[in-house]
């Protein structure tokens, strides 16, 4: 209503693949989007490399009457790319441990107050694992103590593992994960052992949502992923029988969210800025994505507000403060697919140890483009 002469159409696109036919476009100066959302910055990086997205900061003075400090801790660092402010987030989410927490009580896991234990370190997450696993007589199990997400979001789960550790993903180059130090050693020793005892679940190697599912069905009583899955699991489980967990070792979490671009081939980018500012950033938009869907606030304003409305967030209040984007590699759906052979291969392999699964990572890592 404030702006009557103009019209906002939103396209939702059927598959990411599209946004690789922009550049066709875009490099011939045509475009019918004035802003693109995209998933995690995909594609953000090829954009840059070929100059077909403005820089926010040195080209559209987009903070000279927004400035940075109203952006949560580390949400703007999600945006740059090649030291670039190509992108701004829209919303971000963290990862960490969504529990059941009726099933910690049944499993002696909780404190004199009802709460779930806290988990400081991966041999805890083993622990509490094979304690909220249930079998029945013939050793069938009929409740897993715990699921990671060893699908398509592999990267974001190792990235947040390393990170909630040391404090940090990547070596001084800001491409290479650090990885092989011996805790994260003993970290995929425990998951390996988890998967083979039937303590951790397998059922994302062959459904991403596999562990999700089986958390909001109350199969699964701890799910390692986006920390927002206990809000799914509100209708079928019950807000009283849910908690939330930081990823152990608490130094930080992986942070990812929908980033948002505007092409140089727009006629349109005041506007498209505008857009961001009075839409994408009211606090309409960004308290009611959180406090519903768990997709948090990037202003922090909006975020202090929907922490009070949503306490259950505050439990990762401190390892939020240290989001942590992973790399994007050229190779990068490489990276991953690698990832997913060398975890889904070698977790079930009693042959195969966690220092052969660590070298492979090495090995692969070493071969691509970053």
């Amino acid at each position: 209503k404030n702006h009557p002469d103009v019209d906002v159409e939103i396209i939702t696109l059927a598959d990411q693949n599209v946004l690789a036919n922009y550049v066709i476009d875009w490099s011939k100066g045509n475009t019918e989007t004035d802003l693109v959302f995209l998933d995690g910055g995909y594609m953000a990086k090829t954009y840059l490399a070929q100059g077909l997205i403005y820089d926010f900061d040195k080209e559209l003075n987009f903070f000279k009457d927004f400035p940075k400090s109203k952006y949560q801790p580390g949400a703007l660092e999600t945006g740059v790319y090649e030291g670039v402010q190509v992108c701004v987030p829209a919303i971000y989410e963290v990862y960490g441990i969504s529990l059941n927490k009726k099933m910690f009580k049944e499993a002696g896991l909780v404190d004199a107050n009802g709460e779930p234990l806290p988990m400081k370190t991966w041999d805890d997450f083993y622990k509490f694992s094979e304690k909220l696993t249930k079998k029945d007589a013939g050793g069938v199990v009929t409740q897993v103590g715990s699921s990671i997400q060893f699908g398509n979001n592999l990267t974001g789960i190792l990235g947040g593992a390393i990170v909630a550790q040391k404090g940090h993903i990547t070596k001084p180059d800001g491409y290479t994960y650090d990885f092989d130090f011996p805790e994260f050693v003993h970290m995929v020793d425990l998951w390996q052992k988890g998967v083979q005892n039937g303590y951790i679940s397998t059922s994302t190697f062959v459904d991403n949502a596999g562990g999700r599912n089986g958390f909001k069905a109350g199969q699964i009583a701890m799910v390692y992923e986006a920390a927002g899955r206990w809000m799914e699991a509100i209708p079928t489980i019950g807000l009283e029988n849910l908690s939330l967990a930081p990823i152990p070792g608490g130094k930080g979490t992986f942070a990812f969210g929908c980033q948002m671009a505007i092409p140089k081939a727009s006629k349109n980018a005041d506007l498209a800025m505008q857009f961001i500012k009075e839409g994408v950033y009211s606090e309409y938009v960004q308290v009611n994505t959180f406090t519903k869907f768990g997709k948090m606030s990037v202003i922090k304003e909006h975020f202090n507000k929907a922490l009070d409305e949503t306490p259950m967030w505050k439990k990762l209040s401190d390892s939020m403060q240290n989001g942590v984007r992973i790399p994007q590699w050229q190779d990068q759906a490489k990276w991953l697919t690698g990832l997913n052979v060398i975890f889904q291969e070698g977790l079930v392999d009693p042959k195969t140890s966690a220092r052969d699964i660590v070298d492979k990572m090495t090995a692969l890592s070493d071969s691509l483009k970053k």
